[in-house]
């Protein structure tokens, strides 16, 4: 132990007896040459540490991945593009999208670390910190096109008129904006002197030719000055004995300015201008039309009691007034009215004729809402008929399963198809409108062959195939639902099938809701459409009637069948 400290205590004496220049000889110079060494073995392919090129830190990186990574960072710069004066660029669209390219593989091919520059201790630290010019742009093949498809579609900039608006009780001037065209020329030459660098912001101004706004400040103010002087008691329309004044900020406010001809035209808004009417000078001039009593039998008029007519403001005629007055044309608008005819309140009686239940069905469907297809045939009695609308084609709705049942008996009778196999599912298609039962009929028995068997007894607009369908009529439905209760193209047995069918109809609220006696019958309804095809049993006789409507109600189809059933009783 004594030992070992004598020789620390000599080293520590030997030490402190070394000069500066001892140090710097016996510890220095390992330090510099290691350094040197260092700087040496640096790979030659690598970038220096802490180089940045342009903003980009490319430190440590080889050559070829520098160079791809600056050229990288110019495809995506961005340079703004401005027109003329304007404050913000119209585009701003990378280099690489504008065709122009910054190769920096050069560039950095030239950063190299020289042997001489090794040979200096720490260089390694500062040598790639110097700069380098950046690479003048080249403009590729689809620069031009660039410009022509984005730069010159935005070159134009139309000018703005100068316009008025109301402010208070008077116009004030909005004022223009000068527009301006650049020439594809100028463009160019413009992008071409682009010079960007990475890290700042790089902009170019395209120079325009100013264009002119056909309707300048002035122009504006005079037409301002000349319609506050005109309206500046606002617009009196007389009406009757008096005056009705329009304030000058009302009137003011149903100007709308426009350009005609270079020139600036106020024109009075109708919408804005008819609420003042309708509240102000519309009361005024009202008279409530009486009534006019018509009696009719059928079609024809027997007797007419005329009621006075009525009298109503005429918006449009006494617009036009103001708009003169507006114009300077006129000093004060005269209210213009229109004659409103009276009312007119029916009395309609029909004969028990064909001609009367036709005038009541087509009555019926003019005085109510919705679409309607009629059609009415007595099988006794004074077996008369009538229709409205008759042959009006309607989609079928579910009235169709009566179609398909004619088919499916047709083939009963034919020994083509067992009834007992058919018959509970041909019972749910028709007393219950199932949908399951009824498109399997039809499946088998196909759209083309039911429409050939209904058009060959005489339904003749009744139709599967047509696009949008299945089609009938009214004059149709009518048609097969008197063949049905008459037995004509069905085997008794398969008449009374059908018939029983009927009855048993779940549907209840359109005809059978209006007829008196017993209802056979089946409906449709889909959307809009309301259908009913019936087969109705009175003490006055059997009639059948089909009922067709797009838009109305099953109240409605009731409360027209117990008319027509009224009728028919006579």
């Amino acid at each position: 132990m004594r030992k070992v400290k004598t020789s620390l205590a000599r080293v520590v004496r030997r030490l402190k007896s070394w000069s500066r220049r001892d140090w710097l000889l016996r510890v220095g110079a390992p330090v510099i040459g290691l350094i040197i060494f260092f700087q040496l073995c640096y790979p030659a392919d690598r970038m220096l540490p802490f180089t940045r090129v342009d903003g980009v830190s490319v430190a440590g990186m080889t050559r070829t991945a520098a160079a791809q990574l600056l050229n990288q960072a110019y495809d995506t710069h961005s340079i703004a593009i401005y027109m003329g004066d304007d404050k913000k660029p119209v585009t701003s669209p990378t280099l690489k999208s504008a065709g122009i390219k910054v190769d920096n593989t050069p560039r950095i091919e030239r950063m190299n670390y020289p042997w001489y520059m090794r040979l200096i201790p720490t260089s390694l630290l500062w040598a790639g910190l110097k700069t380098s010019p950046v690479p003048a742009p080249a403009f590729g093949d689809n620069f031009d096109a660039y410009v022509e498809a984005t730069i010159m579609q935005k070159c134009r900039e139309d000018p703005v008129n100068a316009s008025l608006k109301a402010a208070e009780d008077k116009l004030v001037v909005v004022p223009s904006k000068r527009g301006g065209q650049c020439e594809k020329k100028d463009v160019l030459a413009s992008m071409k002197k682009v010079a960007p660098v990475a890290d700042r912001e790089t902009s170019i101004r395209v120079a325009r030719k100013a264009i002119a706004p056909a309707v300048d400040d002035d122009q504006a103010a005079a037409k301002a000055k000349e319609l506050n002087e005109r309206l500046k008691d606002g617009i009196g329309v007389t009406v009757n004995d008096t005056v009705k004044v329009a304030l000058a900020k009302d009137a003011l406010s149903w100007l709308d300015i426009t350009v005609k001809d270079d020139h600036l035209v106020a024109t009075v808004s109708l919408e804005r201008a008819a609420r003042w009417l309708d509240a102000t000078v519309a009361p005024a001039v009202v008279v409530k039309p009486g009534t006019s009593y018509i009696t009719t039998k059928d079609f024809t008029e027997t007797s007419r009691q005329d009621g006075a007519a009525g009298q109503a403001l005429d918006i449009a005629g006494t617009f036009a007034r103001i708009q003169e007055v507006v114009d300077g044309v006129l000093a004060r608008a005269a209210v213009v009215t229109k004659a409103v005819p009276p009312l007119e309140q029916y009395t309609r009686t029909y004969s028990a004729s064909d001609a009367g239940l036709t005038a009541l069905m087509t009555n019926y469907a003019k005085d109510h809402p919705g679409t309607f297809g009629i059609s009415m045939v007595e099988l006794d009695g004074k077996k008369r008929r009538a229709e409205y609308n008759g042959t009006k084609q309607f989609v079928t709705a579910s009235t169709y399963k009566l179609f398909v049942a004619y088919s499916l008996m047709k083939q009963i009778d034919a020994g083509k198809r067992d009834w007992d196999s058919s018959a509970a599912c041909f019972n749910k298609m028709i007393s219950q409108s199932d949908n399951a039962c009824a498109e399997s009929f039809l499946t088998s028995l196909g759209l083309t062959n039911v429409t050939k068997d209904i058009n060959a007894i005489g339904l003749k607009d009744s139709n599967f195939t047509k696009s949008g369908g299945p089609y009938t009529t009214a004059n149709d439905l009518a048609l097969l639902t008197g063949m049905i209760a008459t037995g004509q193209n069905f085997s008794s047995a398969n008449q009374q099938r059908l018939i029983a069918a009927m009855k048993g109809n779940v549907y209840r609220n359109g005809i059978p809701a209006g007829a008196g006696g017993t209802v056979a019958d089946k409906v449709g309804f889909m959307g809009g459409l309301l259908h009913d095809a019936a087969i109705v049993y009175g003490p006055n006789g059997t009639y059948v009637l089909a009922i067709m409507t797009d838009g109305s109600s099953w109240a409605t189809i009731a409360d027209l069948t117990r008319q027509l059933d009224t009728l028919h009783a006579q």
